[in-house]
């Protein structure tokens, strides 16, 4: 929305900018126009009406010049890279580095004490 402020003093200016700044859902506030007399509000669910009033009950008289949604641009959607599945699974798969690949030793421990099917009770 943009407001036009009708008295031109840095005083205004600054309190207007103030009372803008902390109503609710106001995302920005900005001074623009030829003599930094109208201030543009941006923001979602601002109350037009109660900000005008309390800009005119704590800065100076002001007037609303327009009102209007700013649309927000659409995203065009992301084209997705394809990614490369692998073949096998991770558990699987070589580790890639310059080592030469060791082999795994296994040794085989006999059990002294009898049959390996399960625990026994002495």
């Amino acid at each position: 929305m943009r407001i036009k402020l009708s008295v031109n003093s840095e005083k205004c200016r600054k309190k207007a900018m103030q009372v803008a700044v902390v109503a609710d859902g106001v995302t920005s506030v900005a001074m623009e126009g030829e003599f930094q007399d109208e201030l543009v509000v941006v923001g979602d669910g601002v109350d037009t009406a109660s900000l005008i009033m309390a800009l005119r009950k704590k800065a100076c008289h002001v007037t609303l010049e327009t009102l209007e949604e700013v649309k927000k641009p659409q995203k065009k959607p992301q084209v997705e890279e394809k990614s490369v599945t692998p073949h096998c699974c991770i558990a699987q798969c070589p580790v890639v580095s310059n080592e030469q690949p060791r082999p795994e030793v296994y040794r085989i421990v006999h059990d002294s004490y009898g049959p390996t099917t399960g625990c026994l009770v002495m």
